[in-house]
C-alpha cells in the first residue's frame, strides 16, 4: 500500500494516484467502501474479468473519521462525474499518458445509501499508434 495514503496530501492527489493504479492494470475495477465497524477504508484493485469472490489487491487506505474518504469521493464526483458530489453513475473516457480508458464510475457519498465507489476501466486506445 502507498505509504502516504491515509490523510496525507490533497484528495485530488489521492484520487489521481488511485486512477493511475487502475489504468496501469486495466482492464480492472477499483473499489472502496466504508463499514461502520472500521475507521479506515481500504481501496482494492481487481483485474477483470475475475471469477473469484475476493475483494482484490489492497492499494490504498483512507480515514473515514476525519472526513478524508468523503472528500476523496466528492473529488471523483466533481471532476469525473459532472459535479455529482453525493452519488451517481457516469460513463466517460479518460486519457492518461496518451492512453484512453473507457470508465464506468458508480459512487455513493451519503448516509442513506452508504459511502462507496466502484470504477471499472478498460483501455480503448493505446496512444502508441503511429499515423499512416
Amino acid at each position: 500500500m502507498p505509504e502516504d495514503a491515509p490523510n496525507k496530501g490533497s484528495a485530488t492527489n489521492f484520487a489521481d494516484m488511485m486512477l493511475t493504479m487502475l489504468f496501469n492494470r486495466a482492464p480492472s475495477m477499483l473499489s472502496a467502501e466504508y463499514h461502520p465497524r472500521n475507521r479506515m477504508v481500504t481501496w482494492f484493485l481487481r483485474p477483470l474479468p475475475d471469477e473469484s469472490e475476493q475483494a482484490g489487491l489492497p492499494v490504498g487506505a483512507t480515514d473515514f473519521s476525519t472526513g478524508y474518504f468523503r472528500t476523496v469521493l466528492a473529488r471523483f464526483g466533481h471532476r469525473y462525474m459532472d459535479d455529482q458530489l453525493y452519488g451517481g453513475h457516469e460513463v466517460c473516457v479518460l486519457r492518461q499518458r496518451g492512453r484512453e480508458h473507457r470508465c464506468q464510475i458508480f459512487m455513493s457519498n451519503n448516509g442513506q445509501s452508504g459511502y462507496w465507489i466502484r470504477i471499472y476501466a478498460a483501455v480503448i486506445s493505446d496512444g502508441d499508434e503511429k499515423p499512416s
